[in-house]
């Protein structure tokens, strides 16, 4: 009976030693260890390759035959889709990477350009000093080659569109929609590219230069255009700038009925007076000089490093609603660009007081500002 006795609670001894612990009371919002260890388990797992809708389609799928070449895939609209345009002057363009180009990708609408006549081929290069010149750098290939490529891609031309060419829509106004002759670059605005041509030689001869290369521009309709008191946007607006842009030069230009390339007017002195070739007295006119621009340093002494004063303030504000006021659109290129809170001090306050072009070197800082 006694060695039964100890039988029995040896066993019972053993069967202690290998029992679970008691469970810990869980929360219902509390996961149990089981279902910790699952989650880590499923984080280490990499997810499945067909777990998002569009990688669980067909790889390269195409409905449409010729696939990107499909009359179906190819829209008419601005190169530039999804990036809103914005009124930011690209100050000494060339310089950058990839001249042009650069500044359209980040949405900014105007572009600047110095080109020199080099008389031994009758050709215009582009370039900052004439030691900066070289052989390939055209403005023809860098700029009006460029534009052409561009505006074509945005602005084609075959039977899927000629079908459309004598048709009349109408808005749920009852007014018929308006149909343009081009295409801007950014999808959604009619906003024109602006090209300033700042002339670096003697004017008389570089003015014909410009106006010869820029032909194939011209021939396509994509030019802004002056008529008499008519003006008609173009995917582009050539305006003149420089010391090059001289007397006889402005002097021609305001005398002609039909103008596309226009002049850059002096911000500091709009009201300067001059006579003309033919004898008559001419002044400043924002029909044939739609913009007008002066150098930030000759325009205020603020840099933006302390607050601006009232003084400072009144006459900014006084220097560009006075411009706007008579029809022109303002710029004050190279504002202060260090140190870099000043310089964006200096951006907020012509922001605010409304100056028609922001001038930037840094332009992936003022486009992100």
């Amino acid at each position: 009976m006694r060695s039964l006795t100890v039988s029995i609670c040896l066993v019972l001894a053993a069967s202690r030693l290998h029992a679970r612990p008691p469970a810990e009371p869980q929360s219902v919002l509390s996961p149990t260890r089981s279902q910790l260890a699952d989650s880590e388990q499923a984080e280490r797992v990499e997810p499945s390759p067909t777990a998002r809708g569009e990688q669980a389609m067909t790889k390269h799928y195409n409905p449409f035959a010729h696939h990107g070449q499909a009359a179906e895939l190819r829209m008419p609209g601005g190169l530039a889709r999804d990036i809103p345009s914005k009124r930011i002057h690209s100050h000494n363009d060339y310089w950058r990477d990839v001249p042009l180009y650069t500044a359209l990708s980040h949405g900014v609408t105007s572009v600047e350009a110095d080109v020199w006549l080099n008389p031994k081929d009758g050709r215009l290069y582009v370039g900052h000093s004439v030691s900066s010149l070289t052989r390939a750098r055209t403005f023809d290939k860098l700029y009006v080659s460029q534009l052409i490529d561009l505006l074509s891609k945005a602005n084609p031309v075959d039977v899927e569109s000629f079908f459309f060419n004598e048709t009349d829509f109408w808005t749920p106004e009852n007014e018929r929609e308006k149909r343009m002759s081009w295409m801007p670059y950014w999808d959604g605005s009619s906003e024109p590219i602006q090209l300033l041509i700042d002339l670096k030689t003697r004017g008389d001869d570089t003015y014909r230069a410009i106006l010869q290369e820029l032909t194939p521009l011209r021939d396509k309709g994509w030019l802004t255009t002056r008529r008499g008191d008519e003006l008609s946007l173009g995917a582009i607006t050539i305006i003149l700038t420089g010391n090059g842009a001289n007397l006889d030069v402005r002097s021609y230009v305001s005398q002609l009925d039909e103008i596309d390339m226009f002049i850059d007017a002096p911000l500091l002195d709009l009201d300067a007076a001059w006579i003309t070739l033919s004898g008559k007295n001419q002044t400043w006119d924002p029909r044939w000089a739609p913009l007008a621009s002066a150098a930030y340093s000759s325009a205020t002494s603020w840099k933006g490093i302390f607050p601006i004063s009232s003084y400072e303030h009144g006459s900014l504000e006084k220097l560009i609603r006075g411009a706007q006021a008579r029809g022109f659109q303002t710029r004050l290129w190279s504002p202060p660009r260090w140190p870099v809170f000043a310089r964006e001090t200096v951006w907020r306050d012509l922001i605010e007081l409304g100056t028609d072009w922001l001038d930037a070197d840094d332009l992936a800082s003022l486009v992100a500002f």
